[in-house]
């Protein structure tokens, strides 16, 4: 009974904290907002994460296991497709691309080393290795450098999701507006097509 109390209470702290700290980011973060939110007190974050940073690394790492997870659930789609997918994927993580722009932001300055970095440079050459067997397939010009692409690829897919002010006055749609997602994989899609150098079927 009091493991199960324990994983419980933990469950809601990190709940409670991942709001804070996309909302805040670490500095502006309050641990008695994230106690009061968690139903809990201070005494116990500190019991189980060891300190603020501890939980915002935490929350991260999980974060990142859990997109590591959602990866091969875009296997077997051919690169277009896969690009359009992902876009719909990002927008329902607002949370982690937050948390993403404040680890730069603050562990950065503070010269921290970069969390999970192991294991996510192991994805990220899981990732690089779709983009070259992308331009096997024919779904990519085989001259683009693979980690361009996939820094690209990336980049297409966040940006209106971390600049949601900036794709607006872009667009003169919101990013949770569903016309803007149908919007955007369509040009992605188009997009795909014209780095392969062919025409898409539409």
């Amino acid at each position: 009974m009091v493991t199960r109390d324990a994983a419980a209470t933990k469950r809601r702290i990190l709940q409670a904290a991942r709001r804070e700290f996309a909302a805040k980011g670490i500095a502006g973060a309050r641990v008695d907002a994230i106690a009061a939110r968690a139903r809990t007190n201070k005494r116990m974050i500190y019991y189980y994460f060891g300190s603020k940073d501890g939980l915002f690394r935490e929350i991260l790492r999980q974060q990142l296991a859990s997109r590591q997870g959602q990866h091969p659930t875009l296997d077997g789609l051919p690169w277009p497709e896969r690009l359009a997918a992902r876009q719909a994927g990002t927008l329902d993580i607002t949370d982690y691309v937050r948390l993403l722009m404040w680890e730069a932001l603050e562990t950065r300055t503070r010269k921290q080393p970069v969390i999970a970095e192991e294991e996510r440079s192991a994805l990220y050459d899981e990732l690089r290795e779709r983009v070259v067997l992308a331009q096997e397939a024919g779904e990519l010009r085989p001259g683009l450098d693979p980690g361009q692409m996939l820094l690209s690829e990336l980049a297409l897919t966040m940006f209106p999701v971390a600049f949601p002010q900036l794709t607006r006055m872009a667009t003169g749609r919101d990013v949770d507006d569903p016309e803007f997602l149908a919007e955007r994989q369509a040009f992605l899609v188009e997009l795909a097509g014209q780095l392969a150098g062919r025409p898409v079927e539409t």
